[in-house]
């Protein structure tokens, strides 16, 4: 049986998609990161980053979203294409995505969440403008008329809309300029092993 050691956060809905649009039977373990549960001596047996996502798969132990997604691809088939160019191409943008659109949503959120007071306009400022930009990258891939990043739906995809579908929702306007990353999103949420797997952790 797989376990899916997860949290209601976007690297954590990047597995559970995976695994859905496989079609793999797996449970899930929810951790409560809001009270550092993941700092216990238990999830750190597992994970020495003490971060969510983790997947325990038949004795192997796996961390990180990406790597995750590309071991679940690799054993389990489907999601990256098969021929070579197409393979890396999908690798490409999964990278892409844990150095771009990941980290600069996290850290302009983080700044958004907080009280207008006590926010660092200088820092909103650098984040929302990267952020804008790397919307700008995936408009530029999209602009060929494919339907996913890599043509066909996968890991690429998945990568990145757990992070960019609130944006999606909020109709921010970084991503509402760009018609092409809106109907890209727009069809991934139309998928239903999309939507059963956003709804991980129930």
């Amino acid at each position: 049986m797989i376990r899916l050691h997860t949290a209601g956060t976007p690297n954590g809905r990047k597995v559970s998609i995976a695994l859905e649009e496989l079609g793999l039977p797996y449970e899930t373990r929810a951790w409560d990161i809001g009270s550092d549960e993941q700092k216990s001596d238990e999830f750190l047996a597992l994970n020495p980053n003490h971060k969510i996502p983790v997947l325990e798969d038949d004795g192997l132990v796996v961390w990180e979203s990406g790597a995750i997604l590309l071991h679940l691809s690799e054993k389990y088939g489907g999601l990256v294409p098969s021929d070579p160019a197409g393979r890396m191409e999908a690798i490409q943008y999964a990278f892409f995505q844990t150095g771009g659109i990941g980290p600069n949503l996290g850290r302009l959120a983080a700044q958004l969440r907080r009280p207008e007071a006590e926010r660092n306009g200088e820092m909103v400022e650098i984040f929302l403008g990267e952020v804008s930009r790397l919307i700008g990258v995936l408009d530029r891939i999209l602009a060929d008329g494919r339907p996913y990043l890599a043509r066909e739906f996968g890991i690429a995809d998945i990568m990145h809309y757990p992070w960019m579908k609130p944006m999606l929702a909020l109709k921010a306007p970084p991503l509402m300029e760009r018609k092409a990353v809106v109907e890209w999103l727009e069809r991934i949420d139309e998928r239903p092993a999309v939507q059963r797997g956003m709804a991980v952790p129930a």
